[in-house]
């Protein structure tokens, strides 16, 4: 895992809800605990996320924006954020 985290943008938590707010910070957490390399129960425990959904998110915060070719950072775990454009 190479250094990005400190590269990633963080998103504007005044505009989120407080229900989003508290659903964005537990996946912050997990994510930056597994940065960390805490085990999977570990982070479950502080989380309640299981390994495969912190994978999962923190593959959505790796993922690059081919627009600007940034990574979308720490804006991919806000709560039904879009990062990929649907094309039919």
């Amino acid at each position: 895992m190479e250094n990005t985290e400190k590269l990633w943008t963080e998103p504007d938590e005044t505009g989120l809800t407080t229900a989003q707010r508290c659903v964005y910070r537990i996946r912050k957490k997990a994510v930056v605990l597994y940065k960390k390399g805490h085990g999977a129960k570990e982070i479950f425990l502080a989380t309640g996320m299981n390994s495969v959904e912190v994978l999962r998110l923190w593959n959505r915060c790796c993922a690059t924006d081919p627009e600007t070719g940034e990574c979308y950072g720490f804006k991919a775990l806000v709560p039904r954020s879009k990062i990929k454009k649907f094309i039919r």
